[in-house]
């Protein structure tokens, strides 16, 4: 073949800076670049050096194969697509060294046929030729002109295979496509999860059976890879784009730049997602004595007639709330006295909203209108206010929305309540869980129920930043505070619920953080100084003179209310007095009691946030990976130190327990040489270790002391590991409380009594003072459960995995912007709807959701959306799921006859349930509070009992078993075989 000759012109070009010190990088290319072997032409050099490895492997071929057939087949091996360690993002023009062009991804010449994925094209046959042509065209993006066009594969494509794809021809493989997926696996060092398997299977399938379903005439089409990864930066693409905003960072070294997914664009999409719309807004839930969630065209001041034939009273609306399921408005009868006169009523009156009928147009003057009491008298503030004051979410809908017959100042939008729940945590961008530190921000909706709201396809990803130069996650508490006051106000959105624009009122409820960041949150220095609590003034320090009697740890002190707060963020060196600390009478600095000066001030601006308030004791961090940490170690280290003996007996007993499968796998060889332990260690160990000292383990004076500890610990976590109170919540408040100063009464009296010199006090901890404040938020939140930082731990799994495939240029811009796609996907998939670029409101075809549930929708779901991956549940709750009742497993259960008897433990055995009790305890047995638990010998069927809440019972003993964490009757509580009679 003759060499090319034509003349060619020559232009700098860039070139990637040099590998290695004192070398040089330069060229000097031509416009455009001919292939000597076949005259075809290139525009970049790096597409010429690929395409002449197609000759030298074809002529490789040609020498050293003999094909079967008179023609050889030309084999062309091209490296087509990105390195799948990097995002292929679009960037802006100042973060393009984040994710580098398609040619500064080139590797070497020695590496430069095939880094991640290759295309086999061969002339002779259409299905190699087809799919050639769809990856070379994503391979060439930057070089030519990307269109939204599919790629057509024909349909003699799938036509041609089927005569060598037999047994026989491919054994020893059952078929051509076996041995393609065994290379796929198996073929090289390149990893593939399980998981990932069955989704790249799944999909294979459907889009078979799709291309099978085609009819006949109509193209069979695949999207180019590049339709796929850069959608979002491509013009024509009908995908809705989730928004991540790029935002200025303060740093050590001057600003730096992160990108967020603002909470309002979260909630934009949720508001137009017809799943979602509905589940995440809520009111006030006000039923009486039970604490289960955490929770409008008549508006506040609303006069409203009702649906009686007295026409002569009216309703005047005050607000809305929900109980017993029912919603009620709340507000005052309004009594007509005259036709000129009417008398509103001081007592508060609740109406279910099916009494109310229409609202009263008619005008409100002030001189027809008095409060009544035991007569009439001037209007009380309170209905003045309802009256005649203006509600600062009460904003009129604009002209052009509204008909021409109606009164626009009578016509508002509706207003959604949506409570939001942030969760701030720090993770590690390694593999090894160890430095190169990030932290990161999430958000929850709180009105969703408990199961949902923990679902990792409910958790919202804000942002993350690695922890460098000054910058962390508090760095982007502006924009979050910036995004939040405005959602206080109300934001315009679209309601799938309502079909129409919604004023949305988005206050944060709580903040979820460990200790320290909880303080950091708050603006006052770590767990470890003088004044830790962020509830008080309680003043807690550890030196041996240090002596207090046992009501301090017990009692209220001053509290550290937002006032404070806010006088302590009001100078720079938080050197202002703060009145009334830490004594009544008393003005003190605030930098004298642990204020300190910090950018999360900010979060003061938000009305909806209280430092004093919104941030809940954590239990995992205070109780599991606090108190039971501390109890562990000091027995292991300081009680039984140097003890191997008892050591040794006591790791026994955990490893035949049977359900130590529970614990870590590195839990014993951690309890022997007092190593890191996991809070679900902790939770399996309290199981278990109550009894297992108590029973094989009394009458050393030593682990008489700490036992008590560890029973009334028992005793709290058999309280507060509950999801909800279902009745009796104000008891269950006392008794929550109780139990939290009898754990401080036991701490304290090993305190005391111990003489060894290595224990170190546990009442003047902080982690033991923050339960006394556990009452507060529970009686303000509900159940402990509902804030516990678990599932936020959890979730960092993902954060980090995404970490770890980007190429650490531009982190923050880059998992953003993955989550972000998650977002816009899960949206369209549930058939929500967005704005398009001509500014109409659209959504995904009526063919989606066909199509899966025609193929198996919770297969679908489950393998594509996270399912797969749900977060754990480590709490033990009890929950009482559809298919809860299986054989051999344990229940509380009542007679479906007698549904406010007392519950029975029971164990479901074929079709009936054979009953448990309480074995009679000796006097020596009450004063250890201890019990057990055996077989009676009665029995019922299934079919005549209810489901009280599920159990894990375990043989400890033969015949004794032991009870996991759950609650019985509204009298008495099991914690493994001890009994607590309150």
């Amino acid at each position: 073949m003759q060499k090319n000759t034509r003349q060619e012109t020559y232009k700098i070009v860039k070139t990637r800076p040099p590998k290695r010190q004192d070398e040089l990088n330069f060229s000097i290319n031509s416009g455009v670049f001919t292939c000597s072997e076949c005259e075809k032409e290139f525009e970049k050099p790096w597409l010429l050096k690929r395409h002449s490895k197609v000759h030298h492997i074809s002529n490789q071929m040609a020498t050293n194969t003999v094909l079967d057939e008179p023609e050889q087949a030309e084999l062309i091996v091209e490296n087509t697509i990105p390195d799948a360690n990097a995002f292929d993002y679009s960037s802006d023009e100042d973060d393009s060294s984040s994710i580098g062009d398609e040619e500064d991804n080139i590797v070497d010449e020695e590496n430069d046929i095939v880094d991640n994925f290759f295309d086999i094209e061969m002339n002779s046959n259409p299905v190699f030729n087809a799919f050639s042509d769809m990856f070379s065209s994503a391979a060439a993006a930057d070089e030519v002109s990307m269109t939204d066009d599919d790629s057509e594969i024909p349909e003699e494509v799938f036509e041609t295979i089927g005569a060598v794809n037999d047994p026989t021809s491919c054994y020893p493989f059952r078929d051509l496509q076996t041995m393609i997926l065994f290379a796929f696996i198996d073929g090289d060092n390149d990893m593939i999860s399980q998981q990932m398997l069955k989704k790249i299977l799944l999909a294979m399938n459907l889009i078979i059976k799709i291309q099978q379903e085609t009819p006949i005439g109509r193209t069979f089409k695949l999207p180019r890879l590049d339709a796929l990864l850069n959608y979002q930066a491509r013009k024509k693409s009908k995908m809705p784009v989730f928004p991540s905003q790029r935002i200025s960072v303060p740093g050590s070294n001057g600003n730096a730049f992160a990108h967020i997914n603002l909470p309002s664009d979260h909630l934009r999409f949720l508001m137009a997602n017809p799943k979602k719309s509905k589940l995440i807004s809520s009111m006030p839930d006000r039923t009486p004595n039970q604490s289960i969630c955490l929770e409008q065209d008549v508006w506040f001041g609303n006069i409203v007639y009702l649906k009686t034939n007295d026409c002569s009273i009216r309703f005047l609306v005050e607000s809305f709330h929900t109980a017993n399921k029912n919603i009620f408005a709340r507000g005052y009868l309004v009594r007509a006295i005259s036709i000129v006169c009417y008398g509103v009523e001081v007592a508060v009156t609740n109406l279910r909203v099916e009494q109310i009928s229409h609202v009263d147009t008619t005008p409100v003057e002030r001189d027809h209108y008095y409060s009544i009491s035991s007569s009439l008298t001037r209007l009380s503030p309170a209905h003045d206010f309802l009256l005649f004051g203006v509600h600062p979410m009460k904003k009129p809908m604009p002209l052009s929305v509204l008909p021409g017959n109606v009164d626009r100042d009578a016509v508002f939008y509706k207003v959604r309540i949506v409570s939001i729940i942030l969760f701030t945590d720090d993770t590690s961008g390694n593999r090894s869980k160890q430095y190169n530190p990030f932290e990161s921000w999430l958000m929850r909706c709180a009105a969703l129920p408990f199961k949902d709201r923990n679902s990792i396809a409910n958790i919202q990803f804000l942002s993350t930043i690695p922890k460098k130069d000054g910058a962390n996650g508090m760095s982007l508490l502006p924009a979050i505070v910036d995004d939040f006051k405005k959602l206080e106000k109300g934001v315009k959105m679209f309601s799938a619920e309502d079909n129409e624009y919604v004023l949305v009122v988005a206050p944060i409820l709580w903040i979820e953080a460990d200790t320290p960041c909880h303080s950091e949150l708050c603006g006052l220095l770590g767990p470890a100084t003088t004044f830790p609590c962020r509830r008080c003034y309680i003043e807690l320090r550890r030196a041996k003179d240090f002596v207090k009697d046992l009501s301090y740890f017990c009692e209220c002190h001053e509290r550290r209310t937002r006032e404070h707060y806010v006088l302590a963020n009001s100078s720079p060196g938080r050197d202002t007095e703060i009145p009334n600390t830490p004594k009544i009478g008393i003005n003190t600095p605030a930098n004298k009691i642990s204020f300190r000066d910090r950018s999360t001030g900010r979060l003061l601006e938000l009305q909806s946030f209280d430092p004093e308030k919104d941030t809940p004791v954590e239990i995992l961090h205070t109780i599991l990976l606090g108190v039971a940490k501390y109890m562990v170690i000091d027995l292991v280290k300081v009680v039984l130190k140097n003890d191997t003996a008892t050591i040794a007996r006591l790791s026994e007993f955990l490893t035949d327990y049977t359900r130590s499968t529970g614990l870590s796998r590195k839990f014993t060889r951690n309890l022997r040489h007092s190593g890191s332990f996991l809070g679900r260690d902790f939770k399996v160990l309290l199981q278990i270790l109550p009894v297992i000292l108590i029973t094989e383990f009394s009458g050393n004076h030593e682990l008489d002391l700490v036992i008590p500890c560890f029973v009334e610990l028992g005793r709290l976590c058999s309280l507060v590991f509950v999801r909800q109170v279902t009745s009796d919540f104000d008891n269950y408040i006392i008794r929550v409380d109780n139990a939290v100063k009898r754990l401080i009464r036991a701490l304290f009296d090993y305190n005391k009594g111990t003489k060894n010199e290595l224990h170190k006090a546990y009442c003047t901890k902080p982690k033991v003072h923050y339960l006394t404040h556990l009452k507060e938020d529970i009686i303000r939140f509900g159940p402990a459960l509902n804030y516990e930082t678990e599932k936020g731990e959890q979730f960092n799994k993902h954060i980090r995995e995404h970490l770890f495939h980007t190429n650490r240029q531009n982190t923050s811009r880059d998992v953003c912007l993955k989550f972000a796609k998650q977002v816009a996907l899960q949206h369209v998939i549930d058939g929500g709807s967005w704005i398009n670029s001509s500014g109409n409101r659209e959504k995904s075809g009526t063919g989606i959701e066909r199509f899966i549930k025609d193929n198996n929708e919770s297969l679908f779901y489950y393998t594509f959306f996270g399912s797969s991956r749900e977060l754990k549940d480590n709490n033990d709750t009890g929950d009482i799921e559809d298919d809860a009742v299986q054989n051999n497993s344990f229940g509380a259960f009542v007679f479906k006859d007698d549904p406010i008897s007392r519950p029975r433990i029971g164990l479901v055995s074929g079709s009936v349930v054979k009953f448990l009790s309480i074995v009679p305890r000796t006097d020596n047995d009450r004063n250890n509070n201890y019990a057990k638990a055996v077989m009676t010998g009665e029995h019922s069927d299934v079919a005549n009992m209810n489901l009280v809440c599920k159990l894990d019972l375990h043989i400890f003993r033969n015949p004794f078993y032991i009870v996991n964490l759950s609650k019985f009757g509204s009298y008495w509580f099991i914690f493994n075989n001890i009994l607590f009679d309150e």
